[in-house]
């Protein structure tokens, strides 16, 4: 692979005794839309104040397209930040909020008509080019603070939550929107955010943060089916958890026992471990077949009763209580009106999934 446009290279930020990113180290390459995902607290808004230049690394260096950025301030790095809040101008029009920074940098009256009137017409916002921000929808004012960050051309675009002040639908239109913006443009992003649904959609590959370290790295497929962690499994999407310890592992398969799941949980793969080691088995919802009795056999069979189904329009969730005691979520596409196996709740039920579908962790 070339060299990355965006190197981290061992980068900590301490505010005292508190460390807010410890000893991250991350390549980017150019033109990637990056997602750095994690909790409150967990570094992912430091590390980007770090890479505008807001903040500086108290260890560490930041390079960007090949030169040292660690010690630059911020007007000096061709980088630009989208706020969460959007932070624009309430009494200028759309196209002069536009226009503001292409002002400040000195660029020529036409230039900068041309510019906007590209910028209005990427973000399809041309006419509405003479309104205020208070005479905009949230969507609109999203795209409003997005052109005028790429109004000056930046190398790299850094994005700190962006879409979360918009509603639902409104949000999962616009991330469609800026994807294929920043796929057209070939700019680098960086977008921060606290959503798993956002960063799977959006990003090439994903940064996971905890405790201000990057804990795992990935296209968003390889994060949420092949978590490396506990943590991990467990942050991104819905994911039930077993208990257990390893009961065998051979050169071909491997078993789990696991009294929570009331069974010894069979592996088609060696785990790598030694008899004895506490493990945890992770298994999303939908990798499971529910049924009042299971039509074809699997490598693995639980026993249970539902306790209570959710319907969310496409989805049914089942939970179900094993003997152990054990809650286990169960998801099922609702691809008919009315499924033929009308399972309610009290119902008993047997779970079946494939080793192939679990994934085992050190616990």
């Amino acid at each position: 692979m070339s060299n990355p446009f965006i190197r981290i290279d061992g980068v900590t930020r301490t505010f005292g005794e508190v460390y807010a990113v410890d000893d991250v180290s991350l390549d980017i390459q150019q033109g990637e839309l990056f997602c750095l995902l994690g909790g409150s607290g967990s570094g992912k808004s430091t590390l980007l104040r770090m890479l505008a230049g807001f903040e500086r690394p108290t260890t560490g260096r930041i390079i960007i397209d090949g030169r040292d950025m660690t010690d630059v301030p911020p007007h000096a790095r061709d980088v630009n930040m989208m706020f969460q809040s959007y932070a624009l101008f309430p009494h200028m029009s759309v196209e002069r909020n536009i226009a503001y920074g292409l002002h400040r940098m000195g660029m020529p009256r036409a230039q900068i008509a041309t510019r906007v009137t590209e910028m209005l017409s990427l973000v399809q916002m041309e006419k509405l080019a003479r309104r205020k921000p208070d005479q905009l929808s949230g969507g609109q004012r999203q795209r409003v603070a997005l052109a005028r960050a790429l109004a000056r051309r930046p190398k790299l675009l850094l994005l700190d939550e962006p879409l979360g002040a918009l509603d639902r639908k409104l949000r999962e239109e616009t991330q469609l929107e800026l994807k294929k913006i920043q796929s057209s443009l070939g700019i680098t992003f960086i977008v921060v955010t606290h959503d798993q649904e956002e960063a799977m959609t959006l990003g090439d590959r994903l940064g996971v943060m905890n405790e201000g370290r990057i804990v795992q790295v990935g296209a968003p497929h390889e994060v949420y089916e092949f978590p490396q962690s506990r943590f991990v499994a467990d942050f991104i999407g819905t994911v039930n958890l077993f208990d257990g310890t390893i009961a065998e592992d051979r050169d071909t398969d491997a078993v789990i026992a696991s009294p929570e799941a009331g069974i010894d949980i069979r592996i088609p793969h060696a785990v790598a471990g030694t008899a004895g080691q506490p493990v945890a088995v992770a298994l999303r919802p939908e990798k499971i077949v529910i049924s009042r009795t299971l039509p074809d056999p699997y490598d693995n069979v639980l026993t249970g009763q539902v306790t209570d189904i959710v319907y969310s329009g496409n989805l049914s969730v089942f939970h179900v209580t094993l003997a152990s005691g054990k809650r286990v979520r169960v998801s099922r596409t609702n691809r008919l009106r009315a499924e033929s196996e009308g399972i309610g709740a009290g119902d008993a039920v047997q779970l079946g999934f494939t080793g192939h579908s679990a994934v085992v962790l050190a616990s």
